[in-house]
């Protein structure tokens, strides 16, 4: 079953004008395309510094693919509206894969779930300077039953519903596709699931599924293939299934007591290695990490209460070694907000870690009761996301945190999904599913 919407979301707030420059042969060419502002006229305007130069890029793949690479995968979306020439050569996986290993495309804001209306989601710009100021998207409707984002994974969503049916979903086209039931489908066993996907390598995700058939059993299915594969590989009960993150061709997961186990996709092989850091040999096991791809690796962050900071670590793709990456001090962030402190210590959830396109531009996003902060910790730079006290419920259940405030002091198994588990990313993408 798959829905097909060939329009961009409505929603989206594009610039007026984009100009960008190309060299040909006798002189340089400047082109600028036009976003209209009147309803009636929705198509963009191409318009240059010669007159006959606008039918000449028009009409050149070469010069389309120059102008294309330079635009944002948002404003890509909203010219595939322009002509069926220009909506077949945007989308083709040529043009996706030219864009994604030159110039990634960075997360421009945050999805949330609610509290208020079961499984309804808040947008959350990451920039408050962004093309995008409104939500793709409050709620999801593809099927009978409401619809739960559960992973994130370089602009495509996986996404469940109140049965059990499965979706890959791309908030930016507007396409989604439902899962076929995998081998062993039982309704009443306990299902996790994980997107791959990373189109610098393949336009075709996978998905890989652990459920209990005896053992806890895994499978992977391939949107190459539309079908699943059974692997010989079998997972403890120890490990967080819930929580698997994607990083460099392979899924990785979580493990008590401090374990990273991880599935090379390319070799479909289980392997394993012990989290060697000074948190997990001084201070016991972790209970409050997350897990992000790196450039080189996988980073680790921890909270790091006693010494008021975030250590990150980070291991190589060889799984070599851990080694420290990042001190993220936090007394700046105390200073501006003192509420983060409370008599149990620190008070606050990290909902993301971003690397940006230099080192400086690195950021976490932090979740303080009512509030979501930003932090480019390299620069010591804070910026206020969004302030939900001014909101009575909001406020009472302190923003997006569950209504039990979370410590460190009180983790249980009915909080740990809080942690790192509402937040999901918005990467304008143009992937098929």
């Amino acid at each position: 079953m798959e829905h097909v919407v060939e329009h961009p979301p409505e929603n989206a707030i594009l610039p007026e004008t984009i100009t960008t420059t190309l060299a040909t042969k006798n002189n340089e060419i400047k082109v600028t395309f036009i976003q209209s502002t009147n309803k009636k006229e929705e198509k963009p305007k191409l318009t240059s510094n010669h007159s006959s130069s606008a039918d000449i890029i028009a009409s050149s793949q070469d010069l389309l693919t120059e102008i294309f690479l330079r635009l944002p995968v948002i404003t890509l979306v909203r010219f595939t509206c322009v002509s069926k020439q220009w909506n077949t050569f945007i989308k083709s996986h040529g043009i996706m894969l030219t864009r994604n290993l030159n110039n990634p495309e960075p997360p421009l804001g945050l999805f949330f779930e609610g509290w208020d209306v079961r499984y309804k989601y808040r947008y959350v710009p990451l920039d408050i300077g962004n093309s995008v100021s409104k939500p793709p998207f409050k709620t999801l409707s593809f099927d009978v039953g409401a619809i739960k984002i559960l992973q994130s994974c370089n602009g495509l969503l996986l996404c469940v519903n109140d049965f059990q049916k499965y979706y890959v979903y791309n908030p930016t086209t507007n396409q989604y596709t439902m899962l076929p039931q995998h081998n062993y489908y039982n309704l009443h066993s306990i299902i996790c699931m994980t997107l791959a996907f990373d189109s610098s390598r393949s336009c075709h995700y996978k998905v890989v599924c652990i459920y209990m058939h005896g053992v806890m059993k895994m499978e992977v299915y391939s949107s190459e293939s539309r079908k699943w594969k059974v692997l010989n590989e079998s997972m403890d009960d120890l490990v967080d299934v819930d929580r698997g993150v994607y990083g460099h061709n392979a899924i990785h997961w979580m493990s008590f007591p401090n374990r990273l186990v991880y599935l090379k996709l390319d070799e479909e092989i289980l392997h394993d290695i012990d989290i060697d850091t000074p948190d997990t040999t001084i201070y016991g096991t972790i209970l409050d990490e997350f897990l992000a791809e790196s450039r080189d690796g996988m980073l680790l962050v921890v909270r790091c209460s006693t010494f008021r900071r975030l250590n990150v670590y980070e291991i190589k793709k060889n799984y070599y070694d851990w080694c420290i990456k990042y001190y993220v001090d936090l007394e700046e962030v105390i200073r501006v907000y003192p509420r983060l402190v409370t008599r149990l210590g620190l008070h606050f959830v990290v909902q993301s870690f971003v690397l940006g396109e230099r080192e400086e531009d690195s950021f976490i996003v932090l979740e303080l009761p009512g509030l979501l902060i930003q932090y480019k910790f390299l620069l010591n730079s804070i910026s206020q996301l969004r302030d939900f006290t001014n909101d009575s419920r909001r406020c009472t259940h302190g923003g997006f945190f569950p209504k039990t405030m979370f410590q460190l002091s009180d983790f249980t198994p009915e909080n740990r999904r809080f942690i790192n588990g509402s937040c999901f990313h918005f990467i304008p993408s143009l992937a098929a599913v």
